[in-house]
Protein backbone atom coordinates (compact mmCIF):
# COMPACT_ATOMS: atom_id res chain seq x y z
CA UNK A 1 0.00 0.00 0.00
CA UNK A 2 0.98 3.06 -0.85
CA UNK A 3 2.31 5.45 2.06
CA UNK A 4 2.11 9.15 0.21
CA UNK A 5 -0.23 11.55 0.82
CA UNK A 6 -1.88 12.57 -1.97
CA UNK A 7 -2.32 16.58 -2.66
CA UNK A 8 -5.52 17.27 -3.57
CA UNK A 9 -4.00 18.70 -7.01
CA UNK A 10 -2.52 14.71 -7.59
CA UNK A 11 -5.92 13.63 -6.97
CA UNK A 12 -7.64 15.89 -9.67
CA UNK A 13 -5.01 14.72 -12.08
CA UNK A 14 -6.00 11.07 -11.00
CA UNK A 15 -9.71 11.35 -11.09
CA UNK A 16 -9.62 13.77 -14.23
CA UNK A 17 -11.56 13.27 -17.40
CA UNK A 18 -9.15 11.57 -19.14
CA UNK A 19 -8.24 8.76 -16.41
CA UNK A 20 -11.75 8.27 -16.44
CA UNK A 21 -12.35 8.38 -20.28
CA UNK A 22 -9.25 5.64 -20.35
CA UNK A 23 -10.64 3.53 -17.25
CA UNK A 24 -14.14 3.36 -18.98
CA UNK A 25 -12.66 2.49 -22.30
CA UNK A 26 -11.57 -0.25 -21.13
CA UNK A 27 -14.18 -1.49 -19.16
CA UNK A 28 -16.13 -1.05 -22.36
CA UNK A 29 -13.88 -2.93 -24.83
CA UNK A 30 -15.22 -6.14 -26.29
CA UNK A 31 -18.72 -5.33 -25.83
CA UNK A 32 -19.37 -3.09 -28.99
CA UNK A 33 -20.82 0.02 -26.46
CA UNK A 34 -18.22 3.11 -27.66
CA UNK A 35 -17.60 6.35 -25.35
CA UNK A 36 -19.84 9.24 -27.30
CA UNK A 37 -19.26 11.81 -24.32
CA UNK A 38 -17.76 12.28 -21.15
CA UNK A 39 -19.04 14.97 -18.90
CA UNK A 40 -17.82 16.10 -15.13
CA UNK A 41 -20.95 16.87 -13.05
CA UNK A 42 -19.32 18.43 -9.93
CA UNK A 43 -16.51 17.51 -7.22
CA UNK A 44 -16.06 18.08 -3.35
CA UNK A 45 -13.30 18.10 -1.29
CA UNK A 46 -13.37 17.00 2.25
CA UNK A 47 -9.67 18.22 3.86
CA UNK A 48 -8.17 16.45 5.14
CA UNK A 49 -9.63 12.81 4.53
CA UNK A 50 -11.27 12.99 1.27
CA UNK A 51 -12.07 13.85 -2.70
CA UNK A 52 -14.74 13.58 -4.74
CA UNK A 53 -16.06 13.83 -8.67
CA UNK A 54 -19.03 12.23 -10.32
CA UNK A 55 -19.06 12.15 -14.03
CA UNK A 56 -21.75 11.63 -16.68
CA UNK A 57 -20.53 9.32 -19.47
CA UNK A 58 -22.99 8.70 -22.71
CA UNK A 59 -22.08 5.62 -24.45
CA UNK A 60 -23.79 4.46 -27.51
CA UNK A 61 -23.51 1.22 -29.47
CA UNK A 62 -25.12 0.19 -33.01
CA UNK A 63 -28.29 -0.81 -33.06
CA UNK A 64 -29.18 0.43 -29.25
CA UNK A 65 -29.97 3.38 -27.56
CA UNK A 66 -27.64 5.64 -26.20
CA UNK A 67 -27.38 5.17 -22.32
CA UNK A 68 -25.81 7.29 -19.61
CA UNK A 69 -23.78 6.00 -16.83
CA UNK A 70 -23.24 7.71 -13.65
CA UNK A 71 -19.38 7.71 -12.58
CA UNK A 72 -17.98 8.58 -8.96
CA UNK A 73 -14.76 8.99 -8.26
CA UNK A 74 -13.60 8.95 -3.91
CA UNK A 75 -10.00 9.85 -3.49
CA UNK A 76 -8.54 9.34 0.10
CA UNK A 77 -5.97 12.84 0.78
CA UNK A 78 -3.77 10.65 3.25
CA UNK A 79 -2.96 6.81 3.94
CA UNK A 80 -5.23 6.77 6.66
CA UNK A 81 -8.25 7.59 4.77
CA UNK A 82 -7.25 5.22 2.02
CA UNK A 83 -6.71 2.60 4.08
CA UNK A 84 -10.30 3.03 5.46
CA UNK A 85 -11.65 3.65 2.29
CA UNK A 86 -10.21 0.48 0.94
CA UNK A 87 -11.29 -1.45 3.65
CA UNK A 88 -14.92 -0.69 3.45
CA UNK A 89 -15.24 -1.07 -0.28
CA UNK A 90 -14.10 -4.41 0.08
CA UNK A 91 -16.59 -5.18 2.03
CA UNK A 92 -19.23 -3.81 0.34
CA UNK A 93 -18.35 -5.27 -3.25
CA UNK A 94 -15.32 -4.57 -4.56
CA UNK A 95 -13.46 -7.40 -6.54
CA UNK A 96 -16.90 -7.94 -8.13
CA UNK A 97 -17.00 -7.68 -11.91
CA UNK A 98 -17.68 -3.72 -12.37
CA UNK A 99 -20.25 -4.13 -15.35
CA UNK A 100 -22.77 -1.24 -15.47
CA UNK A 101 -24.03 -2.80 -19.01
CA UNK A 102 -25.71 -5.87 -18.16
CA UNK A 103 -24.76 -6.23 -14.31
CA UNK A 104 -23.62 -4.01 -11.00
CA UNK A 105 -20.69 -1.14 -11.39
CA UNK A 106 -19.18 -2.46 -8.28
CA UNK A 107 -15.97 -0.43 -6.98
CA UNK A 108 -12.54 -0.76 -9.15
CA UNK A 109 -9.99 0.01 -6.54
CA UNK A 110 -6.39 1.86 -7.46
CA UNK A 111 -4.33 1.54 -4.49
CA UNK A 112 -1.16 3.47 -6.16
CA UNK A 113 -3.46 6.99 -6.00
CA UNK A 114 -5.53 5.89 -3.51
CA UNK A 115 -8.96 6.51 -5.40
CA UNK A 116 -11.50 3.95 -6.46
CA UNK A 117 -14.05 4.36 -9.33
CA UNK A 118 -18.05 3.06 -9.19
CA UNK A 119 -20.93 3.61 -11.39
CA UNK A 120 -24.46 4.49 -10.42
CA UNK A 121 -27.11 2.44 -8.86
CA UNK A 122 -23.98 0.54 -6.59
CA UNK A 123 -23.17 2.89 -3.55
CA UNK A 124 -21.49 1.05 -0.40
CA UNK A 125 -23.96 3.30 2.14
CA UNK A 126 -27.28 1.83 -0.04
CA UNK A 127 -27.49 -1.63 -0.94
CA UNK A 128 -30.96 -1.28 -1.61
CA UNK A 129 -30.26 1.25 -4.81
CA UNK A 130 -29.99 -1.16 -7.35
CA UNK A 131 -33.32 -2.79 -6.34
CA UNK A 132 -34.91 0.13 -6.27
CA UNK A 133 -34.03 1.03 -9.44
CA UNK A 134 -34.52 -2.20 -11.32
CA UNK A 135 -37.65 -2.16 -13.36
CA UNK A 136 -39.03 -5.25 -12.98
CA UNK A 137 -38.84 -5.40 -9.23
CA UNK A 138 -40.26 -2.46 -9.12
CA UNK A 139 -43.32 -2.90 -10.85
CA UNK A 140 -44.34 -6.15 -9.11
CA UNK A 141 -43.72 -3.60 -5.47
CA UNK A 142 -45.61 -0.93 -7.03
CA UNK A 143 -48.61 -3.09 -8.83
CA UNK A 144 -48.62 -5.73 -5.44
CA UNK A 145 -47.42 -9.06 -7.47
CA UNK A 146 -45.06 -11.08 -5.24
CA UNK A 147 -44.21 -13.23 -8.35
CA UNK A 148 -42.45 -12.15 -11.49
CA UNK A 149 -44.47 -13.60 -13.61
CA UNK A 150 -44.40 -13.39 -17.76
CA UNK A 151 -47.47 -10.41 -17.21
CA UNK A 152 -44.95 -8.73 -14.97
CA UNK A 153 -41.74 -8.65 -16.98
CA UNK A 154 -44.18 -7.11 -20.02
CA UNK A 155 -45.55 -4.98 -17.76
CA UNK A 156 -42.06 -3.91 -16.35
CA UNK A 157 -41.09 -3.01 -19.95
CA UNK A 158 -43.48 0.38 -19.31
CA UNK A 159 -42.12 1.44 -16.06
CA UNK A 160 -39.78 4.71 -16.50
CA UNK A 161 -37.38 5.10 -13.48
CA UNK A 162 -36.14 8.51 -13.90
CA UNK A 163 -32.90 9.17 -11.25
CA UNK A 164 -33.58 13.06 -9.96
CA UNK A 165 -31.15 13.54 -7.74
CA UNK A 166 -27.62 11.11 -6.63
CA UNK A 167 -25.30 12.28 -3.44
CA UNK A 168 -23.06 9.17 -3.17
CA UNK A 169 -23.53 7.87 0.06
CA UNK A 170 -25.77 9.89 1.53
CA UNK A 171 -28.99 9.53 -0.71
CA UNK A 172 -30.69 9.10 -4.03
CA UNK A 173 -34.22 10.70 -5.11
CA UNK A 174 -36.01 8.73 -8.13
CA UNK A 175 -39.30 9.24 -10.28
CA UNK A 176 -41.89 5.80 -10.88
CA UNK A 177 -44.10 6.48 -13.83
CA UNK A 178 -45.81 4.17 -15.63
CA UNK A 179 -49.19 5.16 -18.33
CA UNK A 180 -51.21 2.01 -18.92
CA UNK A 181 -54.90 0.88 -19.06
CA UNK A 182 -55.42 0.47 -14.68
CA UNK A 183 -51.82 0.11 -13.94
CA UNK A 184 -50.64 3.89 -13.93
CA UNK A 185 -48.92 5.57 -11.43
CA UNK A 186 -46.71 8.60 -10.54
CA UNK A 187 -44.72 8.59 -7.39
CA UNK A 188 -41.64 9.50 -5.88
CA UNK A 189 -38.99 7.31 -4.24
CA UNK A 190 -36.06 8.12 -1.76
CA UNK A 191 -32.86 5.77 -0.49
CA UNK A 192 -31.25 6.53 1.92
CA UNK A 193 -28.31 4.50 4.09
CA UNK A 194 -29.08 2.43 6.97
CA UNK A 195 -32.18 3.08 9.07
CA UNK A 196 -32.67 6.77 7.84
CA UNK A 197 -35.83 5.73 5.39
CA UNK A 198 -37.96 4.23 7.76
CA UNK A 199 -36.81 7.04 10.21
CA UNK A 200 -38.08 9.84 7.51
CA UNK A 201 -41.26 7.59 7.13
CA UNK A 202 -42.03 7.35 10.64
CA UNK A 203 -41.40 11.75 10.96
CA UNK A 204 -43.49 12.37 7.72
CA UNK A 205 -46.25 10.50 9.03
CA UNK A 206 -46.04 12.60 11.93
CA UNK A 207 -46.13 15.88 10.03
CA UNK A 208 -48.99 14.56 8.20
CA UNK A 209 -51.07 14.26 10.85
CA UNK A 210 -50.00 17.50 12.19
CA UNK A 211 -50.73 19.31 8.98
CA UNK A 212 -54.49 18.33 9.49
CA UNK A 213 -54.80 20.26 12.38
CA UNK A 214 -53.76 23.38 11.18
CA UNK A 215 -55.16 23.08 7.23
CA UNK A 216 -53.42 25.55 4.76
CA UNK A 217 -50.28 26.12 6.81
CA UNK A 218 -48.04 22.91 6.73
CA UNK A 219 -48.15 21.59 2.80
CA UNK A 220 -46.03 18.42 2.02
CA UNK A 221 -46.00 15.06 0.32
CA UNK A 222 -48.83 12.07 1.10
CA UNK A 223 -46.23 9.25 2.43
CA UNK A 224 -47.35 6.29 0.55
CA UNK A 225 -45.22 3.02 2.56
CA UNK A 226 -41.81 2.36 3.01
CA UNK A 227 -40.01 -0.66 1.75
CA UNK A 228 -37.73 -1.94 3.87
CA UNK A 229 -35.63 -4.12 2.42
CA UNK A 230 -34.60 -1.38 -0.29
CA UNK A 231 -34.42 1.59 2.39
CA UNK A 232 -36.74 3.44 0.35
CA UNK A 233 -39.71 5.78 1.13
CA UNK A 234 -42.62 5.49 -1.59
CA UNK A 235 -44.03 9.88 -1.55
CA UNK A 236 -47.18 10.73 -4.23
CA UNK A 237 -46.18 12.86 -6.97
CA UNK A 238 -46.27 16.74 -5.93
CA UNK A 239 -47.40 19.04 -8.83
CA UNK A 240 -45.21 21.98 -9.82
CA UNK A 241 -41.48 23.38 -9.58
CA UNK A 242 -38.99 24.07 -7.36
CA UNK A 243 -38.80 27.47 -5.85
CA UNK A 244 -35.75 29.05 -7.85
CA UNK A 245 -32.82 31.53 -7.08
CA UNK A 246 -34.35 34.53 -8.28
CA UNK A 247 -34.86 36.86 -5.09
CA UNK A 248 -36.94 39.06 -7.51
CA UNK A 249 -39.66 35.98 -8.42
CA UNK A 250 -43.26 35.90 -7.30
CA UNK A 251 -42.81 32.08 -6.01
CA UNK A 252 -39.33 33.34 -4.09
CA UNK A 253 -41.31 36.30 -2.16
CA UNK A 254 -43.98 33.47 -1.65
CA UNK A 255 -41.11 31.06 0.11
CA UNK A 256 -41.08 33.33 3.34
CA UNK A 257 -44.39 33.48 4.44
CA UNK A 258 -44.89 29.47 3.63
CA UNK A 259 -41.82 28.84 5.53
CA UNK A 260 -43.00 30.88 8.32
CA UNK A 261 -46.15 29.07 8.62
CA UNK A 262 -44.35 25.70 7.57
CA UNK A 263 -42.00 25.75 10.92
CA UNK A 264 -45.03 27.39 13.09
CA UNK A 265 -46.78 23.91 12.66
CA UNK A 266 -43.75 21.83 12.98
CA UNK A 267 -42.64 23.54 15.87
CA UNK A 268 -46.10 22.63 17.60
CA UNK A 269 -46.02 19.19 15.99
CA UNK A 270 -44.63 17.12 19.37
CA UNK A 271 -43.37 14.78 16.70
CA UNK A 272 -40.07 13.32 18.66
CA UNK A 273 -37.07 12.23 17.11
CA UNK A 274 -34.12 10.99 18.76
CA UNK A 275 -31.88 12.50 17.25
CA UNK A 276 -30.90 16.09 18.94
CA UNK A 277 -28.87 19.48 17.27
CA UNK A 278 -26.67 21.34 19.84
CA UNK A 279 -25.16 24.67 19.47
CA UNK A 280 -21.86 22.86 21.46
CA UNK A 281 -21.76 20.60 18.87
CA UNK A 282 -22.29 22.80 16.02
CA UNK A 283 -19.58 24.25 17.23
CA UNK A 284 -17.03 21.77 18.09
CA UNK A 285 -18.05 21.26 14.09
CA UNK A 286 -16.99 24.71 13.20
CA UNK A 287 -13.64 24.22 14.81
CA UNK A 288 -12.78 21.15 12.65
CA UNK A 289 -13.99 23.52 9.88
CA UNK A 290 -11.42 25.72 10.55
CA UNK A 291 -8.99 23.29 10.52
CA UNK A 292 -10.30 22.57 7.03
CA UNK A 293 -9.64 26.45 6.05
CA UNK A 294 -6.24 26.16 6.97
CA UNK A 295 -5.11 24.15 4.40
CA UNK A 296 -6.90 25.85 1.48
CA UNK A 297 -7.67 29.62 2.64
CA UNK A 298 -5.20 30.61 5.88
CA UNK A 299 -7.51 33.79 5.74
CA UNK A 300 -10.71 32.31 6.17
CA UNK A 301 -9.46 30.25 8.75
CA UNK A 302 -8.00 33.01 10.74
CA UNK A 303 -11.79 34.77 9.90
CA UNK A 304 -13.63 31.92 11.18
CA UNK A 305 -12.00 31.16 14.38
CA UNK A 306 -12.69 34.77 15.48
CA UNK A 307 -16.36 33.98 14.22
CA UNK A 308 -16.43 30.74 16.72
CA UNK A 309 -14.84 32.68 19.71
CA UNK A 310 -17.82 35.71 19.31
CA UNK A 311 -20.67 33.07 19.01
CA UNK A 312 -19.56 30.90 21.74
CA UNK A 313 -19.28 34.27 24.10
CA UNK A 314 -22.68 34.69 22.83
CA UNK A 315 -24.14 31.47 24.11
CA UNK A 316 -22.47 31.94 27.55
CA UNK A 317 -24.31 35.24 27.79
CA UNK A 318 -27.76 33.92 26.61
CA UNK A 319 -30.13 31.55 28.04
CA UNK A 320 -30.85 27.83 26.42
CA UNK A 321 -33.88 28.46 23.76
CA UNK A 322 -37.05 25.96 23.98
CA UNK A 323 -35.79 22.95 21.84
CA UNK A 324 -38.49 21.43 19.75
CA UNK A 325 -39.17 19.14 16.48
CA UNK A 326 -37.20 20.91 13.84
CA UNK A 327 -36.96 20.83 9.64
CA UNK A 328 -33.25 20.87 9.91
CA UNK A 329 -32.49 21.56 6.61
CA UNK A 330 -34.93 24.58 5.45
CA UNK A 331 -34.30 26.91 2.86
CA UNK A 332 -36.37 28.38 0.16
CA UNK A 333 -35.68 25.50 -2.53
CA UNK A 334 -37.33 22.75 -0.12
CA UNK A 335 -40.43 24.35 -1.53
CA UNK A 336 -42.22 23.08 -4.59
CA UNK A 337 -44.47 25.77 -6.19
CA UNK A 338 -47.62 25.62 -8.19
CA UNK A 339 -50.47 27.93 -8.79
CA UNK A 340 -49.41 29.68 -5.96
CA UNK A 341 -49.35 27.19 -3.22
CA UNK A 342 -45.70 25.97 -1.83
CA UNK A 343 -45.07 22.47 -0.41
CA UNK A 344 -42.35 21.63 1.75
CA UNK A 345 -39.85 18.76 0.80
CA UNK A 346 -37.13 16.63 2.16
CA UNK A 347 -37.34 15.96 6.17
CA UNK A 348 -34.38 13.89 5.88
CA UNK A 349 -32.50 15.78 8.69
CA UNK A 350 -35.37 16.57 10.83
CA UNK A 351 -34.43 16.60 14.62
CA UNK A 352 -35.03 18.23 17.97
CA UNK A 353 -32.96 21.81 18.35
CA UNK A 354 -33.25 24.93 19.55
CA UNK A 355 -35.84 27.28 18.31
CA UNK A 356 -33.51 29.56 16.20
CA UNK A 357 -32.13 26.29 14.50
CA UNK A 358 -35.02 26.47 11.37
CA UNK A 359 -34.99 29.99 11.69
CA UNK A 360 -31.37 31.12 11.33
CA UNK A 361 -30.81 28.65 8.70
CA UNK A 362 -33.89 29.81 6.37
CA UNK A 363 -32.59 33.71 6.68
CA UNK A 364 -28.70 32.64 5.73
CA UNK A 365 -30.06 31.11 3.03
CA UNK A 366 -32.04 34.05 1.51
CA UNK A 367 -29.04 35.94 0.80
CA UNK A 368 -27.10 35.16 -2.84
CA UNK A 369 -23.99 33.62 -2.75
CA UNK A 370 -23.51 36.29 -6.10
CA UNK A 371 -26.08 38.36 -7.18
CA UNK A 372 -26.84 39.47 -10.19
CA UNK A 373 -27.88 42.96 -8.74
CA UNK A 374 -28.63 45.09 -5.98
CA UNK A 375 -32.14 44.29 -6.33
CA UNK A 376 -32.06 40.89 -4.84
CA UNK A 377 -30.07 41.45 -2.29
CA UNK A 378 -32.53 43.86 -1.18
CA UNK A 379 -35.01 41.58 -1.75
CA UNK A 380 -33.69 39.21 0.31
CA UNK A 381 -33.46 41.48 3.00
CA UNK A 382 -36.62 42.42 2.36
CA UNK A 383 -37.86 38.40 2.72
CA UNK A 384 -35.85 37.87 5.80
CA UNK A 385 -37.83 40.80 7.97
CA UNK A 386 -41.45 39.56 6.82
CA UNK A 387 -40.18 35.92 7.34
CA UNK A 388 -39.17 36.37 11.14
CA UNK A 389 -42.32 39.15 11.79
CA UNK A 390 -44.74 36.04 10.52
CA UNK A 391 -43.19 33.43 12.38
CA UNK A 392 -43.01 35.55 15.39
CA UNK A 393 -46.65 36.30 14.78
CA UNK A 394 -47.80 32.93 14.57
CA UNK A 395 -45.86 32.01 18.09
CA UNK A 396 -45.36 35.41 20.21
CA UNK A 397 -43.98 33.42 22.72
CA UNK A 398 -41.01 31.94 21.09
CA UNK A 399 -37.40 32.13 22.39
CA UNK A 400 -35.11 33.51 19.91
CA UNK A 401 -32.65 34.53 21.91
CA UNK A 402 -30.02 32.93 19.76
CA UNK A 403 -31.25 33.58 16.57
CA UNK A 404 -28.04 35.49 15.54
CA UNK A 405 -25.96 32.49 16.64
CA UNK A 406 -28.05 30.33 14.47
CA UNK A 407 -27.61 32.45 11.32
CA UNK A 408 -23.78 32.49 11.74
CA UNK A 409 -23.39 29.18 11.92
CA UNK A 410 -25.34 29.22 9.03
CA UNK A 411 -23.23 31.47 6.68
CA UNK A 412 -19.79 29.36 8.36
CA UNK A 413 -21.48 26.38 6.92
CA UNK A 414 -21.95 28.18 3.75
CA UNK A 415 -18.92 28.97 3.60
CA UNK A 416 -17.66 25.58 4.35
CA UNK A 417 -19.90 24.44 1.16
CA UNK A 418 -18.39 26.52 -1.57
CA UNK A 419 -14.59 25.45 0.03
CA UNK A 420 -15.67 21.56 -0.42
CA UNK A 421 -17.07 22.24 -3.84
CA UNK A 422 -13.88 23.98 -5.15
CA UNK A 423 -15.48 25.86 -7.88
CA UNK A 424 -13.67 28.99 -9.67
CA UNK A 425 -13.83 31.95 -7.10
CA UNK A 426 -15.38 30.31 -4.00
CA UNK A 427 -12.11 31.77 -2.18
CA UNK A 428 -14.14 35.34 -2.04
CA UNK A 429 -17.58 33.66 -1.76
CA UNK A 430 -16.36 31.84 1.51
CA UNK A 431 -14.71 35.37 3.21
CA UNK A 432 -17.99 37.18 2.13
CA UNK A 433 -20.11 34.68 3.78
CA UNK A 434 -17.27 34.91 7.24
CA UNK A 435 -18.72 38.74 6.91
CA UNK A 436 -22.55 37.86 6.79
CA UNK A 437 -22.15 35.76 9.55
CA UNK A 438 -19.99 38.02 11.96
CA UNK A 439 -22.67 41.18 10.59
CA UNK A 440 -25.60 39.01 11.52
CA UNK A 441 -24.30 37.45 15.01
CA UNK A 442 -24.77 41.09 16.14
CA UNK A 443 -28.19 42.12 14.59
CA UNK A 444 -31.57 42.51 16.12
CA UNK A 445 -34.64 40.89 15.94
CA UNK A 446 -37.36 43.18 13.53
CA UNK A 447 -39.23 45.66 15.25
Amino acid sequence: MTTQTASVVTMEEATDKASVTAFVEELLAGTGWEINAVRKRSSKVEPPDWYWTLFDITINKEGEEDRKLRLVAKGALNPEAWERLSARLVRHGAGHPCDPIDGIGYPRLFPETQHAYWFYPYDPSMPGLPAATDPVRMTGLLLGVQDQTADTLEVSRRLRIELVRYVPEVGAILHYTMDTHGAGFNVYGKVQPGNRGLRTSRIVEGLWEASKVYPGYLNLPRPLGFVQDYGLLLEERVKGLPVGGNRLNSEFMLAGPAAADALAVIHESGVQTEETITIENELARLDRVAEQFKYVLPAGHFMLLDLIAHMRDRVRKTEDEEVLPTHGDMKYDQFMHHNGELTLLDFDYFAMAETSYDLGKFCAYLVPSSPRSWQESVAAEEMRVHFLKRYMELRPGATLQRLGVYEALQYALRAMAFMWANSRGWERIAETMLVMGMERLKSRLPE
